[in-house]
């Protein structure tokens, strides 16, 4: 199946005839009004709220109307490719052999938020979410230290509100390809209960402009291509 994606404010939103989903693999559920949703041909159901934050309060945040946020407890039982290049996503019932045979892959660990290892340009080996709903990708303030910001952006999180995050140039190394790359650095609380761990970063929706990628949570594993352009 493949649908129509729109890309509004670096945010990955599929759309479905007159519906238009979030597609968050940082979100462990999805959300709607109703107590489920149609969605790649199936029914599924769906909570009301992520981080106390409704539909509605979440479109509010991203500025656009939306009638679900899609998470993990729906796109782990699907292989699915967000492609922004040619604004398509698809998704299958098991990964294609064109896929497996075709392209390259990173492994990852899905248990959770699906998780790489990246490395960034002095050389580290950082251990990152790859989080489809986060429109600005982050990185501990460790990192920063001798960095002085290009830009400041502003984001949300649902259960924190909004706030204006320092944005840092740091290349990033991904399937050994090395891209120009942009991290902020999240406020205090929000960065000690999300990156004061194992994983040190946060790569969000901005991968897209540089890779197509296909994830395959039953391997373990994410598909890459180059993007053309």
């Amino acid at each position: 199946m493949e649908y129509h994606l729109e890309i509004f404010d670096n945010h990955v939103i599929l759309i479905d005839k007159d519906k238009r989903y979030l597609i968050d693999t940082g979100a462990p559920i999805s959300i709607s009004s109703e107590n489920s949703i149609e969605i790649f041909n199936t029914n599924q159901s769906t909570d009301s709220t992520y981080h106390g934050a409704n539909i509605d309060e979440i479109s509010s945040y991203v500025g656009c109307r939306l009638d679900a946020l899609i998470g993990n407890n729906i796109l782990k039982n699907y292989t699915f490719r967000i492609d922004f290049e040619n604004r398509l996503f698809s998704v299958w019932n098991s990964t294609p052999e064109e896929v497996i045979n075709g392209e390259n892959y990173i492994t990852a660990d899905f248990q959770g938020i699906p998780t790489i290892d990246v490395h960034i340009n002095d050389g580290s080996t950082v251990t990152s979410w790859l989080d489809t709903g986060a429109k600005i990708s982050y990185i501990n303030k460790d990192y920063v230290q001798q960095l002085s910001p290009s830009d400041n952006k502003h984001d949300f999180f649902p259960s924190y509100g909004e706030f204006e995050v320092p944005i840092y140039d740091i290349p990033v190394i991904f399937n050994e390809v090395k891209i120009p790359f942009k991290f902020g650095v999240l406020p205090s609380p929000l960065e000690l209960g999300m990156l004061s761990g194992k994983t040190s970063a946060i790569i969000g929706a901005d991968i897209f402009h540089h890779f197509i990628l296909s994830f395959d949570y039953m391997q373990n594993r994410i598909y890459v291509t180059k993007q053309s352009k």
